[in-house]
């Protein structure tokens, strides 16, 4: 009995030695780039999901933890999820997505990314970003809104941008902004189109800054003013450069009208002009296939006499063809609906109770309504009585054509 134990044991030990050695690694990378790679990223330190999980994602590429688990407690993990070994509930399993030989080539490559040495990995890990360059980093396209007092005395110019794919996340972006500049905000555009800030710092270089903003993922956002008028009476006048930091593949400017600036001019020309309410008028610009330095410059001319902005900062609407609504929006928003439903609660309580109030008047002042008796049974009148009988002299009444009594002919009187 004992020996038959033995025997069957060897056999399963025998029977799972050949499922592993069955294992592909090439085969679970395509699936750990499919299913795995957005949390743990491409070299197992962190993806772009990494900072947004409430529970950090594990480092597949820390090889002294890798070295500790064995090839059946990851199958457990990826199979039936993290807390099916006494961990957090946040990586969920893929046993209804994958069969048992697809986990098996999955664990063999997550445990080929332990083994990697470091230089063959990508520098930093979930909480350092990747240099945008070493990764060949493009930008597809970037919106670029140059608006003279907007909303400030000064010139606001807005960045709206997204990176090519293919490139690992977090990573830095280096975006050229004027000398003393004040930055407004820089960071991440998420996929519900709210502004979320990111780690940013200004680095000098002698006649330019670079605004570093650290990414979690593709798109991104950065907003600044800055002072470069040169100005004579009512007359105003500043240029403005913007420097290619990477290459793009289309570059949209737009130049802004103040609202009550006259003789407006952009050197060079703008290719299409657009205005729209309130007398906003765009001067627009379309570039493809920018190269990495190449500089494109704008020169803006116009007079104005008063000194306020086009807009309070109050009543600052979203950017043309961009999205401008930020988290402190939503919250004003959700703010006023919240209000707007409560006022509507409050006003329809207030005509109920008006309407009860009204109602229980009214009823006062009408009389009480008792229940009605039932009326009298008529009383017969007495029958009227106008002779006798002559023969033998019985009372009669007029509609007697006989006597009751006797039976004597009645004679009218």
């Amino acid at each position: 009995m004992k020996l038959s134990y033995v025997i069957s044991g060897i056999l399963f030990v025998a029977l799972a030695t050949s499922a592993w050695s069955q294992s592909d690694p090439a085969v679970g990378k395509e699936i750990y780039e499919r299913l795995c790679v957005s949390c743990h990223g491409s070299t197992g330190r962190g993806g772009r999901m990494a900072r947004m999980l409430p529970v950090p994602p594990r480092n597949l590429a820390d090889a002294a933890y890798m070295q500790g688990r064995t090839p059946d407690q990851l199958f457990t993990v990826i199979k039936d999820g993290s807390a099916a070994v006494g961990l957090s509930d946040a990586m969920p399993g893929f046993g209804s997505q994958l069969n048992d030989q697809e986990i098996r080539d999955t664990v063999a490559y997550v445990q080929a990314l332990a083994a990697a040495p470091p230089a063959a990995m990508a520098r930093p890990d979930a909480d350092s970003a990747i240099s945008a360059q070493a990764n060949g980093l493009q930008i597809t396209r970037l919106q670029l809104s140059v608006w003279p007092e907007y909303d400030d005395p000064r010139v606001l110019v807005i960045m709206r941008g997204e990176l090519a794919p293919g490139v690992p996340f977090p990573t830095q972006i280096n975006l050229p902004v004027p000398p003393d500049a004040e930055i407004i905000g820089a960071g991440m555009i998420s996929e519900l189109g709210e502004l979320l800030l990111q780690p940013h710092r200004v680095v000098s270089g002698g006649t330019s800054q670079t605004l570093e903003i650290t990414l979690p993922s593709r798109r991104f956002f950065a907003e600044l003013y800055y002072d470069p008028f040169e100005t004579s009476g009512d007359t105003k006048r500043f240029s403005y450069t913007f420097k290619a930091p990477y290459p793009i593949g289309q570059l949209d400017v737009d130049v802004q009208q103040p609202y009550t600036a006259s003789d407006f001019a952009v050197e060079p020309p703008a290719m299409t002009q657009e205005s729209e309410g309130r007398d906003t008028t765009y001067h627009r610009f379309a570039y493809r296939d920018v190269a990495p330095g190449q500089e494109t410059s704008f020169v803006v001319s116009y007079v104005k006499a008063d000194e306020q902005p086009s807009v309070p900062k109050a009543d600052k609407p979203q950017a043309d063809g961009a999205e401008h609504e930020g988290p402190q929006d939503r919250k004003v928003i959700y703010s006023a609906v919240l209000a707007g439903v409560i006022a509507v609660y409050v006003l329809a309580n207030l005509l109920w109770v008006a309407y009860r109030r009204r109602r229980a008047v009214v009823t006062a002042a009408e009389p009480a309504t008792l229940p009605m008796a039932a009326p009298p049974a008529p009383t017969p009148a007495a029958p009227a009585t106008t002779n006798f009988c002559s023969q033998c002299g019985r009372a009669l009444n007029t509609d007697y054509a006989f006597c009751p009594g006797c039976g004597h002919a009645i004679t009218a009187p």
